[in-house]
């Protein structure tokens, strides 16, 4: 049994999404669209793997959606999980930060960059 989690839930009623098995068998929805695997990135369901319709958040939704990973076992493991994953992303944009600057600090291409009339 699940533990009680003090944030929302999906209102996606479970007894309409498929099992695991079903998701990872289908290719195509009911519409009939291809259908890719992709990630969540949500608090509820972070990074459990899924198929969806592509155009299951529009107004004419189609209501295929599943998943292909079982659920985290606790709260623990889904908040321990959604640091990692905010870490990660503060990594790759240093990452990108630096990259976009060159080799050197923000600090020395700062000074590098100050106008001559400033000097």
């Amino acid at each position: 049994m699940r533990s009680s989690s003090s944030f929302s839930r999906s209102s996606f009623s479970r007894t309409n999404r498929m099992t695991l098995q079903e998701a990872w068998d289908a290719t195509h929805c009911k519409c009939p669209l291809p259908v890719e695997p992709q990630v969540s990135w949500t608090l509820d369901n972070l990074g459990r793997r899924f198929k969806a319709c592509p155009i299951y958040d529009e107004n004419d939704k189609c209501d295929f959606y599943g998943f292909l990973d079982p659920e985290l076992p606790t709260d623990y493991y889904r908040y321990l999980f959604f640091n990692l994953h905010e870490e990660n992303k503060k990594l790759k944009n240093m990452l990108k930060t630096k990259r976009n600057y060159g080799e050197g600090s923000s600090s020395e291409m700062a000074v590098k960059n100050i106008p001559k009339s400033y000097a």
